[in-house]
């Protein structure tokens, strides 16, 4: 076993969870074809600030959303030789680096190895004049050896303006800003006041929503075991059997039930790509009856069956 190489893979965990302490929910963990705990892990962690990021943008019952808006994170100016001549503060702040270190660096020393072929195409294309305005995804990778994944929007200047010959790469996240949220506190109080509105309001209070959180990790917790009735996980969570299903139905999307099947399947699948366990070991570790059984809604949820899965994992 490389314990210098589980170190630095461990590291890059350890800094993962720390950027998602923070809130920045745009750094991902760079994935290896090693298949142990740590690799597990290391996808389970990328999966989670996914589900994170994306959870602010689903139009659920509570607004958490509204405290996050589309910012540019990141702009580059491009030379003749698309070498980096500006570049925006965000973005020396997002990638890590000193101040001077990017200036006059080619701009794919900032990109991930998965990348590279992207740009070079992209790059040929725009110094041929086959394209001049183009939206590509590309992985940058951060001073810590994290991945920062976007989705960018390249401009080529050809026109005789002083930017000609010149390239402008600009980029888009979510952040979370204060004066946003105060703005928009104080624009939805003046409407309300000169137009007031129906909206549709919660049945659950912060009580409730805290129990069903809570209810919501004992069963990611105890996935191998039979879910008890809805009567009686409402008593042991403090709430009642109507706000129970309304609450999950609220806070998921989805019935109790649906959401112990979802959280099986998800860990599964995690099991079934980073492990050599056979799948009648890992239907047993989720909760399924039996492997058929469980490769029956494995194929139902993600369109292939485990082995299939497997088989894809060991090619790569």
């Amino acid at each position: 076993m490389n314990t210098e190489d589980n170190d630095h893979r461990l590291k890059k965990i350890y800094l993962q969870l720390l950027e998602l302490s923070k809130g920045n929910l745009s750094t991902q963990i760079e994935r290896s074809e090693k298949k142990d705990d740590i690799e597990a892990l290391t996808a389970l962690i990328n999966m989670t600030t996914e589900e994170i990021k994306d959870s602010f943008l689903h139009q659920g019952y509570v607004n958490f959303h509204d405290s996050y808006r589309y910012a540019i994170q990141a702009i580059l100016v491009l030379d003749t030789h698309f070498c980096i001549e500006d570049i925006n503060k965000h973005t020396i702040q997002s990638l890590g680096y000193d101040n001077q270190y990017l200036f006059n660096k080619p701009f794919d020393t900032l990109l991930h190895k998965t990348s590279l072929t992207t740009w070079k195409n992209t790059q040929n294309k725009l110094a041929k004049h086959e394209i001049n305005e183009v939206s590509i995804q590309l992985d940058f990778k951060t001073k810590n050896d994290l991945l920062l994944p976007t989705y960018c929007h390249v401009i080529h200047f050809t026109n005789n303006t002083s930017f000609i010959g010149k390239t402008i790469i600009t980029t888009f996240d979510i952040i979370q800003t204060r004066s946003l949220i105060e703005n928009d506190l104080q624009q939805k109080i003046q409407n309300h006041l000169l137009q007031p509105k129906k909206t549709h309001k919660t049945f659950l209070q912060l009580s409730d929503i805290d129990k069903i959180r809570a209810a919501g990790e004992y069963i990611k917790s105890h996935l191998d075991e039979q879910l008890p009735s809805l009567r009686e996980m409402a008593l042991t969570f403090g709430t009642n059997e109507f706000k129970l299903k309304k609450g999950f139905k609220e806070l998921y999307g989805m019935t109790v039930f649906q959401f112990l099947k979802e959280e099986r399947l998800k860990k599964a699948h995690i099991i079934v790509a980073h492990t050599e366990k056979s799948f009648k070991e890992i239907a047993k570790m989720v909760g399924f009856k039996s492997a058929s059984h469980f490769s029956r809604e494995f194929k139902i949820r993600y369109g292939y069956r485990p082995k299939a899965l497997r088989t894809a994992k060991d090619l790569e």
